[in-house]
Formats: C-alpha cells, structure tokens, sequence
C-alpha cells in the first residue's frame, strides 16, 4: 500500500543584503505558531509579516535585516507492506 502524505510548511529566511549576503536564520517550520515561537513572537505578528509581501516598509531602512516567510509543499510517500 503507498500513502502519501501532502502537507504546507514555511521556511523563513532572515538575512542582512550587503554586498554579501549575511543569513541569520533560515529555517522550516510546519506552523506560522511555530514560526513565532521560533522568532519570539505572536502568531498575529508573524502572520502580517506573512501577508504583507510586497509593503514592508520597515524593510526599507538600510540596518532592518530582510525577512522571507516562504510556503513550501512537503510530500512524503509511505510504502507498508
């Protein structure tokens, strides 16, 4: 029997942009709760940074590190004999 399992992560990527990339933290995480338990957050914090793409404009200062919240599909394929 196969069973295959298909499921949403997140991976979230906080780096500095400089002339070289500084990654600070690049993770994956199954919940946006465990996301923020992760960054020391509310759900609800990490959530908006979630939606708001495009207009983060916190990100436009020169020190603000970056932050990519990414959803990534997750499959595993089981086979039981």
């Amino acid at each position: 029997m196969l069973i295959i399992k298909d499921y949403l992560m997140y991976n979230c990527k906080i780096y500095h942009d400089f002339q070289e990339q500084i990654v600070l933290l690049d993770i994956n995480v199954e919940t946006l709760g465990d996301l923020a338990k992760e960054l020391d957050m509310t759900y609800q914090q990490v959530a908006d940074l979630n939606s708001r793409k495009g207009k983060r404009k916190y990100q436009q200062f020169k020190y603000c590190p970056k932050i990519e919240i990414t959803p990534i599909h997750h499959k595993e394929i089981f086979v039981k004999l």
